[in-house]
């Protein structure tokens, strides 16, 4: 890490910490927060810091986070006993509540905790900060899983108009990184689920991207504990899983590549797409199925705009 090639390695590591103070100050989360029981002499200031009843906030229902681990919020509360909450929770004001957009396990550690008040940073936000702000504070304090994770990325594309370029750079992360967080979307519901309990790793997930019948290789790594590398010697053979044992089938025709750019343009686009690549010509297909007209109407419209 001290040469020129691992220091700028690091920098975009940190990415994710620039990106989030940009839309904090600098001294919002470090500075003591004093004690303000009148929520009126704050109420038009936006960017204040004060504290407020426990009842007065309200969780985001964006939160990119949907499952919080029963032990970690105890262990949080244990603490938050002991020391109080440090850190403001940010919030923003939305009719008679206050929002939050960083710091929903606090809030929940503190409920634990039976304390009635806790510290906030009001900021005036857009829809759109909120849901980066969130990510981040995730990515950054405790890891989403992998279809949480790929979930915020989509969000980010789907409601805000991001491309993967514009996702890559606002979180630090590299091109390639959100685009394969983005393919986990398009495998079948059993192996989110497996995503989101934690029985498979996003390594394996990756590896079934495009597979046939990988709900059923999935089942297996899980009874077997295969590892990623066994799953990638086992699709590059061309060998298909049966319910009960892994017997060779046929050979996969299209390579890693080919699989991946279908789901890229399945996902910019919304609708399944099939790439038939001869390699002889170096030329093929590429075919786009659409279920309704009006899946049809939304694709038009989408490439009228290119």
């Amino acid at each position: 890490m001290k040469d020129g090639k691992m220091s700028s390695k690091n920098e975009r590591k940190k990415g994710l910490g620039r990106g989030l103070s940009s839309f904090l100050d600098d001294d919002s989360f470090g500075d003591i927060v004093k004690k303000n029981k009148d929520e009126k002499e704050f109420e038009n200031a936006p960017n204040r810091s004060s504290y407020l009843p426990i009842e007065h906030l309200i969780p985001n229902q964006n939160q990119p986070r949907k499952d919080f681990s029963t032990d970690e919020l105890n262990s949080l509360a244990s603490s938050i006993r002991e020391t109080g909450i440090i850190q403001p929770i940010l919030v923003r004001k939305i009719n008679d509540f206050y929002e939050i957009v960083a710091g929903e396990r606090r809030w929940r550690a503190a409920q634990i905790a039976k304390i009635h008040e806790v510290p906030v940073l009001i900021k005036e936000l857009t829809n759109e900060e909120v849901v980066k702000i969130s990510i981040i504070e995730n990515i950054q304090r405790v890891d989403l899983n992998p279809i949480e994770e790929a979930n915020s990325y989509n969000q980010l594309i789907r409601d805000y108009g991001y491309t993967q370029e514009k996702v890559s750079a606002s979180l630090g992360k590299s091109r390639s990184y959100i685009a394969n967080s983005l393919r986990l979307l398009s495998l079948p519901e059993s192996i989110i689920k497996s995503l989101k309990e934690g029985k498979l790793t996003s390594g394996h997930a990756r590896a079934l991207v495009g597979v046939k019948n990988s709900d059923l290789l999935a089942k297996k790594i899980i009874e077997e504990g295969l590892s990623v590398r066994d799953i990638e010697n086992i699709v590059k053979k061309g060998i298909s899983q049966s319910d009960d044992i892994i017997k060779k089938g046929k050979s996969i025709k299209k390579d890693v590549d080919t699989i991946n750019l279908e789901q890229d343009l399945k996902i910019a686009l919304g609708l399944k797409t099939i790439i038939d690549h001869n390699e002889n010509s170096g030329g093929g297909n590429i075919i786009i199925k659409y279920k309704d007209l009006e899946q049809l109407d939304i694709f038009c419209s989408k490439i009228m705009k290119i």
